[in-house]
């Protein structure tokens, strides 16, 4: 083989193993532009719901110190993990700086920007809700050794 094939399949080589490792892959997490108001809602809903469930992540525990038998609401919270999706364009990077305690790795489902804002909505209200009868949990026990 003669220098200049040589040099040439150096190139090639060289410059498809940089396009390989700047290509995004599955677990590439980069936030793209993303100008859709659907999707910049659904995020902003979605990062409430994550702000909620990593509060919940305490109280559970503190559930657990006291002893109170939460057995139907964690089976409630395990549905609510396996379905809690990201936002395209948003997903998060094990790179940033700050992260989360909780955090998604659910696949994505194929739904249109309004849809993945609409199911954002169901989904923060789910937490809500569960948010609100693990307080409620925690307090009834608290007020009743008062």
């Amino acid at each position: 083989m003669n220098t200049f094939n040589k040099f040439s399949y150096a190139i090639i080589f060289t410059l498809g193993l940089l396009m390989s490792c700047n290509s995004k892959s599955g677990h590439d997490h980069h936030h793209e532009d993303v100008d859709d108001e659907y999707l910049i809602e659904a995020n902003r809903i979605h990062q409430q719901s994550l702000d909620i469930r990593e509060e919940l992540l305490q109280v559970e525990k503190d559930l657990k110190e006291a002893e109170i038998d939460y057995t139907d609401l964690k089976e409630e919270l395990k549905i609510w993990d396996k379905d809690i999706i990201e936002v395209p364009g948003f997903e998060h990077s094990h790179d940033d700086e700050h992260q989360r305690k909780y955090h998604v790795h659910n696949p994505m489902k194929e739904f249109t920007p309004e849809e993945h804002k609409n199911y954002q909505e169901v989904m923060h209200d789910e937490i809500v809700e569960l948010s609100s009868k693990l307080k409620r949990r925690l307090s009834n026990d608290v007020m009743a050794d008062d």
